[in-house]
């Protein structure tokens, strides 16, 4: 009888265990096509996440998970990385788990274990790219495919949009612990069909009442708008949710949703705060009229685009206009930017009939392994797109400014480099200035720069516009009365 009963239990062991094998896996797609790559450890592929205005969410690297890359070339010959540029983090895993071979292809399969041991974390909420790369072999090879297989994840609040899902901690008072991009420039959340009975909600553990929101529009006259919450609850003990109402938002940032071009938590208050969620429901409500008279803007003058150091002028030491000693400038930066996203909205400053446009943008491409001859072309494409409508258009392109150590360490080279590739194209280029801010940021090219004109070893303080005011204002048109 007890053998019976033994038997029995293992067999039910045994079907659980093929229940929970057989469990089906949810397919997310990073990549699918055909791209080449050459042997001898070269990067092949960086596939952004929707830490940099990506499509994928690293929150979804989770146990029992795997990425796969499908490939032609030799058994073995890709490698996988995982990187936060902002962190520091280059997890590299060199050789797969398994690599099997179908209809002439190979399929190299990286485990949650192996991300985890090389990124030195179960939590990989702050990744910022996935990157594929050749392997010792000097044969070419084409990729086809990359993939994440992991478990589905639901959302037990019913949200009809997670924007976030992880775990990310401030360390000081009004930090950013995450932003995401709308559609408007390239993002995946519809900002523009927002209902009047609509919320956003944020999950946090630390102070009650630890953080708040920050809508921003680059091409808004109100361009950074602080939201506190409309309701606050404790989920659990040390662990509360936020609830932003659309009503709050609007009367903030204005109703015009359709210019929003970035969401961001914030922490409030001086205790360590950690983000787990940020969420949106829709409602049932009638979408938001958008007729805001205050989006009307000028279309002369300057305009700024660029990524957080053209922005951050904005968010932290007053517009361009209050550095300049001006009345006609328009901010179009936003923070986290390349040249390529910047490239992706230039259409938006040509529709219009500015001046000149000043350009602050190449930090973050050097960031995302960009070369200089990639950053150069997506500059000669944006100053064509705006010729083409705008002829007489004047150009400034400000040199990118060096880093302290924390930041791009080693990498100070390239941006010498980038900069001197800016230098030629000005030169060749009609109606393209360019302007060396560089040197005035550190002693000598090639090393890092003064601490005392940053804020945090990357974006410039007080002192450190006003010393970019200095220099670019010779360069700048005069006001047209």
């Amino acid at each position: 009888m007890k053998k019976k009963c033994l038997l029995v239990c293992l067999l039910c062991c045994l079907l659980f265990g093929l229940a929970l094998a057989e469990e089906p896996m949810t397919e997310t797609v990073l990549f699918e096509g055909s791209q080449p790559a050459s042997g001898g450890w070269n990067l092949a592929l960086t596939i952004d996440t929707t830490n940099v205005n990506g499509t994928f969410d690293p929150s979804l690297i989770s146990e029992n998970g795997y990425f796969a890359v499908t490939y032609d070339g030799v058994q073995n010959g890709v490698y996988l990385a995982l990187s936060d540029w902002e962190g520091g983090v280059w997890a590299q895993i060199n050789v797969p788990s398994t690599c099997t071979q179908t209809d002439g292809m190979y399929t190299a399969v990286f485990s949650f274990g192996q991300c985890r041991m090389a990124y030195g974390s179960m939590d990989f909420a702050a990744a910022d790219q996935i990157c594929v790369g050749t392997s010792a072999s000097t044969k070419t090879m084409v990729i086809h495919k990359v993939a994440w297989y992991g478990a589905a994840q639901t959302d037990s609040l019913g949200a009809d949009e997670v924007l976030f899902s992880g775990a990310a901690t401030s360390t000081a008072q009004n930090e950013c612990l995450v932003f995401r991009f709308t559609q408007h420039v390239g993002g995946t959340f519809d900002a523009s069909q927002m209902r009047t009975d609509s919320r956003l909600y944020v999950e946090y553990s630390g102070a009650k009442y630890g953080v708040y929101l920050a809508l921003s529009s680059h091409s808004g006259a109100t361009q950074w708008a602080k939201v506190n919450a409309s309701e606050t609850v404790e989920v659990s003990e040390g662990r509360y949710g936020a609830y932003f109402d659309e009503s709050a938002m609007a009367m903030a940032f204005g109703s015009n949703f359709a210019r929003l071009d970035q969401i961001s938590v914030y922490s409030s208050g001086k205790q360590p705060v950690t983000l787990h969620k940020l969420a949106y429901f829709a409602g049932t409500g009638d979408v938001v009229d958008t007729s805001d008279g205050r989006w009307d803007r000028p279309d002369t003058g300057i305009a700024f685009i660029g990524d957080s150091i053209c922005q951050n002028a904005k968010l932290l030491y007053g517009d361009w206009n209050t550095i300049l000693g001006r009345s006609d400038c328009a901010n179009y930066g936003i923070g986290g930017q390349t040249t390529l996203e910047c490239r992706a909205r230039i259409g938006e400053l040509a529709a219009r009939n500015y001046r000149q446009i000043v350009f602050i943008c190449g930090i973050n491409d050097i960031g995302h392994g960009y070369t200089k001859e990639e950053i150069v072309q997506n500059y000669a494409a944006m100053i064509e797109t705006v010729q083409a409508s705008n002829p007489d258009c004047q150009f400034v392109i400000l040199s990118t400014l060096p880093t302290t150590s924390a930041f791009y360490s080693g990498q100070q080279g390239k941006i010498t480099l980038l900069n001197l590739a800016f230098k030629r194209f000005a030169n060749k280029t009609p109606n393209v200035t360019f302007v060396d801010a560089y040197s005035a940021f550190c002693p000598k090219a090639g090393e890092y720069a003064y601490p005392e004109l940053l804020s945090d070893g990357l974006h410039p303080n007080a002192e450190g516009y006003a010393k970019i005011a200095e220099i670019l204002t010779p360069y700048l048109l005069p006001e047209a009365e």
